[in-house]
């Protein structure tokens, strides 16, 4: 083959690459907005199959030793209904209040800081007069025109809707009943559904390899949410007994918050953060007691992230808190609130899920899976390539590591 021919070919490869890649890029596009597009739908839905792939062990265990899985469903989806609404009756009262109170702390809040907000309101009287300076200016070179009133449409931005979503109370009911049905559906025939499905496939390889999928998501997120679980609920006892012996009203109010808020990473410690600091704010004179509540609620949080969470989840549940930050602000803008909730537990879906197939196993090690054990050379070429990313010139790569990268094009397979 001649060297133009080789050229050529090459040409024609890397064509093709980019065409694939462009096609995977707009196929995720049109998913992303469908996904958007349907969101009423979609965040029960979703949520549903989160909550299935955690429950599902135990609809098998209760099979195994003689209960149907319909009785067994039932009863899972009544001791949830059960505890969720007798955590709802004891937060509901002291939240309600503080929400309905919320107006009236306005005032007082304002006040005891009004050390800082002097100084915002002078900067803001600042950039008004600056406005109005020019606003004055080009009045009076426009004052000869004759200028009618021009009508002026005030429209809500479309990523608001998002924001609120959940709030009413059409919403909440509809978003319950979808994610109960679905979810007992799910629990007492998703096995059939999984055998229809697999008989659907074209052989027994694909078959094997869509159950071990399955099993690695189920697995993954079952031990990821129930430790999580586990761990806010340490968090949450730990918040409260702290905020009572502060003298915070309301300490169950304020632990039920950390085990929420706490399965959102990092945003969630910080808008916790920010509550207890509004609330100690208004409830206590001195104003340097609300720092003190606050720094201890920080604190806690910082203790459990920083050493608890990673002793007990390990290195195989870690993520990049990069990723984590990104699939927050992603989900929490296409879905809301649930989609914040909902973040975490999809990016550990979708690395478990890449781990399973050859072709997106690179992603997955993109998302945080651990890299095999590789041989000795390969293991130096790791060295190599972390010197060159730990490196402050990153535009000089040595010229042991290209020698490797050439040896290995060209030798023969």
């Amino acid at each position: 083959m001649s060297d133009t021919e080789s050229q050529n070919e090459d040409t024609t490869t890397r064509g093709a690459r980019v065409g694939d890649i462009a096609t995977h890029i707009c196929a995720g596009m049109l998913i992303m907005y469908a996904l958007y597009f349907a969101r009423s739908m979609a965040v029960p839905v979703v949520t549903s199959f989160v909550i299935y792939m955690v429950l599902r062990p135990i609809v098998r265990q209760g099979k195994r030793i003689g209960i149907n899985p319909a009785i067994g469903s039932a009863g899972i989806i009544f001791g949830l209904l059960v505890a969720l609404g007798l955590a709802t009756y004891l937060v509901f009262e002291p939240a309600q209040q503080t929400i309905a109170e919320a107006p009236s702390h306005i005032a007082i809040v304002k006040e005891k800081l009004s050390f800082v907000t002097e100084k915002l309101q002078a900067v803001n009287q600042a950039t008004e007069d600056l406005a109005d300076t020019t606003s004055q200016t080009e009045t009076s070179a426009s004052a000869t025109a004759d200028d009618e009133p021009v009508p002026v449409e005030i429209k809500q931005p479309e990523w608001t809707s998002n924001v609120t979503y959940l709030s009413g109370t059409g919403n909440v009911v509809s978003f319950i009943t979808i994610c109960v049905a679905l979810l007992y559906f799910l629990l007492a025939t998703g096995d059939s559904l999984l055998r229809s499905i697999m008989h659907a496939l074209p052989d027994f390889t694909a078959r094997r390899r869509l159950v071990e999928v399955i099993a690695n998501v189920q697995e993954g997120l079952g031990n990821y949410l129930a430790k999580i679980s586990a761990i806010n609920a340490g968090l949450g006892v730990s918040v409260a007994l702290a905020m009572w012996l502060l003298g915070m009203p309301s300490p169950v109010l304020w632990g039920a918050m950390a085990f929420l808020f706490n399965f959102i990473p990092i945003v969630g410690a910080i808008t916790g953060g920010a509550i207890i600091f509004v609330v100690a704010l208004v409830n206590f004179d001195p104003t340097y007691y609300a720092f003190v509540v606050t720094a201890l609620f920080l604190t806690l949080t910082s203790l459990e992230g920083q050493f608890i969470t990673p002793a007990i989840l390990g290195r195989s549940m870690s993520i990049s808190p990069i990723l984590v930050f990104l699939s927050i602000v992603l989900w929490g803008w296409m879905w809301g609130i649930m989609g914040v909730f909902l973040s975490v537990p999809i990016l550990i879906a979708g690395r478990m899920a890449c781990e399973g197939y050859d072709g997106l196993r690179p992603l997955a090690y993109v998302l945080g899976a651990e890299v095999p054990v590789k041989e000795a050379a390969n293991s130096d070429e790791a060295d190599q390539d972390r010197s060159v990313v730990d490196s402050d010139q990153h535009d000089t790569i040595p010229d042991s590591h290209i020698n490797t990268v050439v040896k290995k094009e060209t030798c023969p397979t």
